[in-house]
Protein backbone atom coordinates (compact mmCIF):
# COMPACT_ATOMS: atom_id res chain seq x y z
CA UNK A 1 0.00 0.00 0.00
CA UNK A 2 1.21 3.48 -0.83
CA UNK A 3 -0.03 5.55 2.13
CA UNK A 4 -0.40 8.87 0.34
CA UNK A 5 -1.25 8.05 -3.25
CA UNK A 6 -3.15 10.97 -4.77
CA UNK A 7 -5.61 10.79 -7.61
CA UNK A 8 -5.70 14.42 -8.82
CA UNK A 9 -8.36 15.41 -11.31
CA UNK A 10 -7.80 19.13 -11.29
CA UNK A 11 -4.31 20.37 -12.02
CA UNK A 12 -4.95 24.04 -11.19
CA UNK A 13 -1.98 24.71 -8.91
CA UNK A 14 -3.68 27.75 -7.40
CA UNK A 15 -6.69 25.73 -6.22
CA UNK A 16 -6.23 24.45 -2.69
CA UNK A 17 -8.86 22.20 -1.13
CA UNK A 18 -11.22 24.09 1.09
CA UNK A 19 -13.58 21.23 1.82
CA UNK A 20 -12.61 17.61 2.40
CA UNK A 21 -14.84 14.60 2.95
CA UNK A 22 -12.96 12.23 5.28
CA UNK A 23 -13.55 8.51 5.49
CA UNK A 24 -11.86 7.22 8.67
CA UNK A 25 -11.61 3.46 9.05
CA UNK A 26 -10.41 1.65 12.18
CA UNK A 27 -8.73 -1.56 11.13
CA UNK A 28 -6.67 -4.39 12.62
CA UNK A 29 -3.24 -4.83 11.05
CA UNK A 30 -4.16 -8.23 9.62
CA UNK A 31 -7.07 -6.70 7.64
CA UNK A 32 -5.24 -3.53 6.57
CA UNK A 33 -4.12 -4.61 3.05
CA UNK A 34 -7.57 -5.80 1.93
CA UNK A 35 -9.36 -2.80 3.40
CA UNK A 36 -6.80 -0.33 2.02
CA UNK A 37 -7.23 -1.87 -1.42
CA UNK A 38 -11.03 -1.63 -1.22
CA UNK A 39 -10.89 1.97 0.04
CA UNK A 40 -8.47 2.91 -2.75
CA UNK A 41 -10.80 1.29 -5.31
CA UNK A 42 -13.71 3.29 -3.89
CA UNK A 43 -11.74 6.55 -4.04
CA UNK A 44 -10.81 5.86 -7.66
CA UNK A 45 -14.45 5.09 -8.45
CA UNK A 46 -15.51 8.36 -6.85
CA UNK A 47 -12.79 10.14 -8.84
CA UNK A 48 -14.22 8.80 -12.10
CA UNK A 49 -17.71 9.79 -11.03
CA UNK A 50 -16.77 13.29 -9.87
CA UNK A 51 -14.04 14.10 -12.41
CA UNK A 52 -16.34 16.11 -14.68
CA UNK A 53 -17.79 17.98 -11.69
CA UNK A 54 -16.79 21.56 -11.20
CA UNK A 55 -14.86 21.99 -7.98
CA UNK A 56 -13.61 18.41 -7.57
CA UNK A 57 -9.87 18.46 -6.81
CA UNK A 58 -9.03 14.79 -6.26
CA UNK A 59 -8.82 11.97 -3.74
CA UNK A 60 -6.12 10.27 -1.74
CA UNK A 61 -5.58 7.42 0.68
CA UNK A 62 -3.51 8.06 3.80
CA UNK A 63 -2.51 6.10 6.86
CA UNK A 64 -4.03 7.77 9.89
CA UNK A 65 -2.92 7.71 13.51
CA UNK A 66 -2.73 4.24 15.03
CA UNK A 67 -4.96 1.65 13.41
CA UNK A 68 -6.61 4.08 10.97
CA UNK A 69 -6.83 4.42 7.23
CA UNK A 70 -8.14 7.73 5.92
CA UNK A 71 -9.67 8.40 2.52
CA UNK A 72 -9.99 12.03 1.47
CA UNK A 73 -12.16 13.52 -1.27
CA UNK A 74 -11.09 17.13 -1.85
CA UNK A 75 -13.31 19.91 -3.19
CA UNK A 76 -12.91 23.65 -3.69
CA UNK A 77 -16.08 24.42 -1.76
CA UNK A 78 -18.63 22.57 0.35
CA UNK A 79 -21.28 23.66 -2.15
CA UNK A 80 -19.42 21.87 -4.96
CA UNK A 81 -19.48 18.64 -2.98
CA UNK A 82 -23.13 19.06 -2.02
CA UNK A 83 -24.20 19.58 -5.62
CA UNK A 84 -22.18 16.55 -6.82
CA UNK A 85 -22.87 14.03 -4.04
CA UNK A 86 -25.78 11.80 -4.97
CA UNK A 87 -26.57 8.92 -2.63
CA UNK A 88 -28.00 6.88 -5.50
CA UNK A 89 -24.62 6.92 -7.28
CA UNK A 90 -22.18 6.89 -4.37
CA UNK A 91 -23.94 4.27 -2.24
CA UNK A 92 -21.75 4.75 0.83
CA UNK A 93 -23.90 2.24 2.76
CA UNK A 94 -22.92 -0.57 0.37
CA UNK A 95 -19.29 0.55 0.54
CA UNK A 96 -19.37 0.55 4.34
CA UNK A 97 -20.96 -2.90 4.48
CA UNK A 98 -18.24 -4.36 2.27
CA UNK A 99 -15.50 -2.92 4.51
CA UNK A 100 -17.15 -4.30 7.63
CA UNK A 101 -17.25 -7.73 5.98
CA UNK A 102 -13.51 -7.37 5.26
CA UNK A 103 -12.83 -6.76 8.97
CA UNK A 104 -13.04 -2.99 9.53
CA UNK A 105 -13.81 -2.23 13.18
CA UNK A 106 -15.53 1.09 12.50
CA UNK A 107 -16.15 3.53 9.64
CA UNK A 108 -16.80 7.23 10.18
CA UNK A 109 -17.58 9.89 7.60
CA UNK A 110 -16.52 13.41 8.57
CA UNK A 111 -15.55 16.66 6.91
CA UNK A 112 -13.23 19.59 7.36
CA UNK A 113 -13.16 23.04 5.82
CA UNK A 114 -15.80 25.46 4.72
Amino acid sequence: MNPSRAHPHDTDDNASPRFTLLIRIEVDECHRPAIASRLDDYLQQMGRLFQPQSGYLGAELQEGAGPQLVGLLNWRRREDWESAWDCQHTRSDVFADSLLRLGARSIRFDSQGA
